[in-house]
Formats: C-alpha cells, structure tokens, sequence
C-alpha cells in the first residue's frame, strides 16, 4: 500500500499493458513533523498486482507530453538567480523508485507486461 503521505490521483487503463498513473504527496512543508518528509515508493511493490513494470516514464502534470519534452520559460529574480525549481533526475527509470517532495504530484506513464 502507499504511504499515509501519498495519495493516488489517477490510475487509469490506456491500453491492455500501459497505465495512467499519477500520484500526490499531500502535506505541506513543516506542516508535520513526520509526514511532511520527502517520501521514497516502489512502483513495482505498490502496483505488483498489474504486472511487471518494464518501462516507466513521468508525464507533464496533464500527461499529453513526456517530461523530458517540455520546454519551461526561466524567470530571473532579483539576484539574478533563476527561479525555477529543478526537480529530481528521475524522469527516466532505471528502477521504479519514485521520490515525492511535500506537495508534489507526479503522472506516469506506466507499461507492464
């Protein structure tokens, strides 16, 4: 099962081995002291019923376009330094270890076998 800090937004069948899924950490920074942590899950483990994950790609939030696609304009502040938050390199997986940050949601573009 997933943790008491994730929460699962969409899990939707797109074909007979391929998968929408999209997934939440819903608690604030330092909103708890436990559960507001960034929060590690296994893919495989959570979804084992479904099959084997062989190919694992995170989506832009509304899923028309693989995360590596998306081109973000970058604002300077004030400092001259971008203000663009640069999340985690795990856009292409080598596992199906997924790290959710407090208030993150990721989609996912999941196919099993």
């Amino acid at each position: 099962s997933l943790p008491v800090n994730v929460h699962l937004l969409t899990l939707d069948q797109l074909s007979a081995k391929v998968f929408l899924l999209r997934v939440e950490h819903y608690f604030e920074t330092d909103e708890d002291a436990v559960y507001s942590k960034s929060v590690e899950i296994d893919l495989q483990s959570v979804f084992h019923v479904l099959g084997k994950i062989t190919d694992l790609t995170e989506l832009t939030l509304v899923a028309n376009l693989p995360l590596t696609n998306m081109k973000r304009l970058t604002w300077r502040t004030d400092r001259n330094e971008s203000s663009y938050w640069k999340s985690t390199d795990s856009r292409f997986f080598q596992t199906t270890m997924v790290t959710l940050n407090p208030m993150q949601i990721k989609t996912f573009q999941v196919t099993v076998e």
